[in-house]
Order: structure tokens, then C-alpha cells, then sequence
């Protein structure tokens, strides 16, 4: 019976392939070795932290999103989502904050909270920390682009923050035009279709450089999901018509490299778009449905013994892989890029049963796919412990996030966990493949999702990741404090005090929390949300504060 020492050792193997190819992971290596980020390597001290909560501050009447990677802004929204609002940071020291904190006798606690209305310091905190009265503000949506609305969940900065991607959109009704069935083969239609404006925006000079407008599509937003980029590289994957548009960022401007599916690039269509369609008409696979089709053929070993049941496998395979969506993508490089595909939903929920010792059909492949040479490099299934070491090797190149402060990207539970527990020769089989059916789902990994803060780094603390975590994604309020233990003493260094205001009702909608964290700084804003009820709380370094310690 196979370890998983052999089972690693025939994934480094592959991970060996990976690296020889000139458009894998190795460039990706290569790129941070070289980063201008290692040059602005400072220390991190564990003594200062965000150790005073400030509660329910006062805050301008706008949506806040995030801060830019160097830190000297915070970006929010208008109320109406039309308009952007560009704030820049004073920073702890030069903003007068301390004296704050000491006029209004706050003393040694690690909690400041004041009744309903307000203090001088709640009501005046986000004043002194930004610049409020010096506030630039974009109106985006408006005249031709009045219908749009901003999307409050997605930015993406571009060149180390200079630029920042927006993106608007408006519902669009009516059917689809017959001759998109036969352009685009993998059409998925049971989805609302939008119009969309991504905006390019230069924070230096507040002006909007480019536009791009993406008509009648299907493009998952939120979280920056469906978008990815890697340096100048953009690439924007289309639900709707199952493709990926893959732009350049030039001078501020968007040039577009091509488009990913569904024919490889080159291909000349002489046929007409106006063919009667029905239930019975058969269109052509997509390319790159082809290629992996191909590629998994190519796998099966002709001198194995299981010969006659790999092809078995194969071509009952073959109608999920046939009629398979493309659910997620990632720029991994400039080349290279991951792709998840997925079951297609049918109209019902009804799963087919299976004979005893039956293998489910596989309802995830993970596909790693050259742009420039079109081709597939890598294809796994769910539970394939030779992608569980590619994710466990290369974690921290595919989140393609670094600070700017310390050069180092953000520490995961998960990973953390998983290296801790998973990495070891007398894992069983059966025991890894549930591990990669747990965390190879991770990936493709959601373009700058994940905060750099140094005090969510989970290799230096210790806490509840189910309240918060570096993943940029609302959490659930907790009924106490959230604890940050120094994981080599096991001390307290500091607690975020965002507890949940209301009794927890499982019939009631829960109360969530969404933290921005500054990229270095001790700063952290937490926003609480239940219905439509926001609450607003600042947590800083304050030298005053004494953190009381507790038995672990």
C-alpha cells in the first residue's frame, strides 16, 4: 500500500514538470525574488498592536471599502454608489490622536465605549486619522452612465496602488440573440445578464484614465471573484459566455491581448451564425474542453494493468467533462493561468444513485492552461493529493499579494493548519484525499482577497479564524472579544472588541462584522451590519492600554 511519502514524491515529480516549463511557477519564484517590495523591508514589533477599541465612531455618510497598499488612502463609496470618495491617511503619530486619547481620560482600558450620544473622541477619531475636509470624490455614474451603480465589493489596485479598478453595473432584460448559441458553444444561459463599465482610476492625479464597457454579461463581482491580475495583466472571466477577456494596463489605459475561448486563437469560422437551433442540435466542444479531454487521454499508462478500467473511467467521464462549466479563474503568471471547472446545474436536484462500491463522478477539475501556447499543462480532481502539495509548495506566489512595509505575504489558518497536520509520511491515502477535498478548493485563489496585515499573521498569533482572518470576506460578530495570543509565549497581546449587539437568534438574520485592516499599521476598522444597521469601531495602538492577561 502507497504513503503519502510516495504519493509526495510522485507530486514533486509533477511540480518538477511544472517548474521546467518557461510559463509556470518558477517565473512566478523568479518575479518576488526580484520584488521592489523586499527593499522596503522593515521590522515588526509585536509589542505594538491594536490594543484600544474605540466604539461606535462617527464616521462621514459613505460606504467604506479599503485601504491602497501603501496605505495612504482609504477608498469608500457614496451612499447612492455613484461616486468615490478618496481619503488620505495622517497616520497614529502625525494626526494628533494620542492627545486625543488623552483629553478624553481614557486611561488603561482596552475598551472605550460611550453611550448613545457620542464623545468628543468617537465623534471626532476619523477626522483626526483622515483627512475628511480634503476628501476627493469622483462622480463615476453619471449622464450616459446614470443607470449604473458601483459595486461596493470589488477594487482591484493596479502598479503597487497607483491605479485602482472599479467596476458599475445595471440589470439587463430580454433574451439573447439565437447566433451567441452557435458563437459561443458553452453558453450558460441561466443566468441574469448585466451591462458593465470597469473604470480605471490614477490615485495620484484623481482622474479617470479608461473605460470599458462589457455589455449583456454574466461576471461574478463580489470579492473580486471573477476578475484576476497578475502585474499588468487583467483577465475578466464571462459566466455568461464561458470565455475570459484578457487585457493589458498601459500607461493607465486598457489594451486587449485576446480572448480566451471558445475557439484557440486563429481560428477562422465560415459557417453561418443564423442555423435553426433545437433540443437536438449539437455544437462543438470548446478548445479547451478538447485539450483536457486530450490531456486526460494522454495520462492513462498503456503498460498498466488496470488498462481496460482506466479507459472505463475515461469515457464514462467523458459527457461531465463534455457539458462542464467554468466556474473560476486565476492568473498565475502572465502565462499561465488556473482554471476550476464545474458540474453544470440541471433543472433538478436529483442525485443519480450509485451501485455499492460505485466511484461518484468527479464534480470539480482543476485546469492549468498555458495562454500563450494554449495549452493544458496539469488537470486534477478534487481530491488529488499531487494538487493538495502544488497548493501546500506555492500557496504564497498564487495569492499574489505582498506588503509593501515587510515584503511578506499573509499568513493563513488553513495553511498553516495544513503544513502543521497534513505534511507528514504516515498520513494514509484515504486520510490525505480528505484533506484535498477540504482544501483544494481554495484555489483559484480570488485576486487581492487577503489583508497583509502583520497582525493577522497566523504563524505570529493565535485566534479564532472563524472571526476573523486575513481572507477579505464579512464575519459572523462573536459574543466576546476576538483574542490574539503571541503563539511562541502564549500571551495576550491584544483583543478586537467588535462583541455583537444584539441577543443570538436563530431565527433572526445574523450579525456580521467586516474588518479593513491597514497594510502595516496598527489600525483596524471594523464595521458591524445586522439588517440594515451599521456600527462603526476603531481599534489602535494606544500606549496607555494594559492588556489583561488570562489563563489560555
Amino acid at each position: 500500500m502507497h504513503t503519502a511519502y510516495h504519493l509526495r514524491l510522485k507530486s514533486q515529480n509533477l511540480v518538477h514538470r511544472l517548474q521546467n516549463r518557461e510559463s509556470c511557477y518558477t517565473r512566478i519564484g523568479s518575479k518576488l525574488n526580484q520584488s521592489p517590495y523586499l527593499s522596503y523591508e522593515r521590522g515588526f514589533y509585536k509589542s505594538i498592536t491594536p490594543c484600544l477599541t474605540i466604539d461606535s465612531v462617527a464616521i462621514p455618510p459613505v460606504y467604506l471599502r479599503k485601504f491602497t497598499p501603501d496605505g495612504s488612502k482609504l477608498l469608500a463609496f457614496s451612499l447612492d454608489q455613484r461616486s468615490l470618495h478618496i481619503y488620505k491617511y495622517k497616520g497614529l503619530g502625525a494626526s494628533g490622536v494620542g492627545e486625543l486619547i488623552r483629553e478624553t481620560n481614557v486611561g488603561e482600558i482596552e475598551s472605550y465605549r460611550v453611550p448613545s450620544q457620542g464623545s468628543k473622541l468617537t465623534n471626532t477619531i476619523f477626522d483626526r486619522l483622515f483627512a475628511t475636509n480634503d476628501v476627493r470624490i469622483l462622480r463615476l455614474c453619471q449622464g450616459d452612465y446614470g443607470r449604473f451603480y458601483l459595486h461596493r465589493e470589488f477594487s482591484v489596485f493596479l502598479e503597487n496602488g497607483r491605479y485602482v479598478l472599479l467596476a458599475a453595473m445595471c440589470i439587463l432584460h430580454g433574451a439573447l440573440a439565437t447566433s451567441y448559441y452557435v458563437s459561443y458553444p458553452d453558453l450558460f444561459d441561466k443566468l441574469d445578464a448585466f451591462s458593465y463599465i470597469f473604470f480605471v482610476v490614477d490615485l495620484v492625479v484623481g482622474v479617470v484614465t479608461d473605460r470599458l464597457f462589457l455589455p449583456q454579461d454574466s461576471i461574478v463581482i463580489a470579492h473580486n471573484h471573477g476578475i484576476s491580475v497578475h502585474d499588468s495583466s487583467i483577465a475578466i472571466m464571462s459566466r455568461l459566455y464561458q470565455c475570459i477577456y484578457i487585457y493589458e494596463v498601459v500607461a493607465g489605459r486598457l489594451v486587449k491581448r485576446e480572448t480566451i475561448g471558445p475557439r484557440p486563437r486563429g481560428f477562422i469560422d465560415e459557417g453561418p451564425l443564423d442555423i435553426g437551433l433545437d433540443a437536438n442540435t449539437i455544437l462543438p466542444i470548446t478548445h479547451i474542453k478538447q485539450r483536457v479531454l486530450s490531456f486526460l487521454y494522454r495520462q492513462i499508462d498503456s503498460n498498466s494493468s488496470r488498462l481496460s478500467k482506466k479507459y472505463q473511467d475515461f469515457y464514462k467521464n467523458f459527457d461531465f467533462l463534455e457539458h462542464m462549466i467554468m466556474e473560476k479563474m486565476q492568473l498565475v503568471n502572465r502565462d499561465l493561468i488556473c482554471l476550476r471547472f464545474e458540474e453544470r446545474p440541471k433543472d433538478n436536484n436529483i442525485n443519480p444513485m450509485l451501485t455499492l462500491g460505485e466511484i461518484p463522478t468527479p464534480r470539480r477539475f482543476y485546469v492549468f492552461y498555458t495562454i500563450l501556447g494554449e495549452q493544458v499543462v496539469g488537470v486534477y480532481q478534487d481530491d488529488s493529493v499531487e494538487l493538495l502539495q502544488i497548493i501546500l509548495q506555492f500557496y504564497d506566489q498564487m495569492r499574489n499579494v505582498r506588503s509593501l512595509h515587510t515584503g511578506d505575504a499573509p499568513s493563513l489558518p488553513p495553511q498553516f493548519f495544513l503544513k502543521q497536520n497534513f505534511v507528514d509520511a504516515n498520513k494514509t491515502i484515504p486520510f490525505m484525499r480528505q484533506a484535498a477535498l477540504r482544501f483544494n478548493p481554495s484555489v483559484p485563489v480570488s485576486t487581492q482577497s487577503f489583508s497583509p496585515s502583520p497582525y493577522l499573521k497566523y504563524n505570529e498569533f493565535s485566534y479564532d479564524d472563524r472571526l476573523i482572518s486575513p481572507l477579505e470576506r464579512p464575519k459572523p460578530c462573536s459574543a466576546e472579544p476576538i483574542i490574539f495570543r503571541d503563539r511562541t509565549t502564549k500571551l495576550v497581546k491584544f483583543r478586537l472588541n467588535a462583541k455583537a449587539r444584539r441577543q443570538n437568534n436563530p431565527l433572526a438574520p445574523r450579525e456580521l462584522c467586516a474588518f479593513i485592516c491597514h497594510p502595516f499599521e496598527p489600525l483596524i476598522l471594523s464595521i458591524q451590519k445586522y439588517l440594515h444597521i451599521y456600527a462603526y469601531n476603531i481599534h489602535l495602538y494606544n500606549h496607555s492600554t494594559v492588556v489583561v492577561q488570562e489563563s489560555a
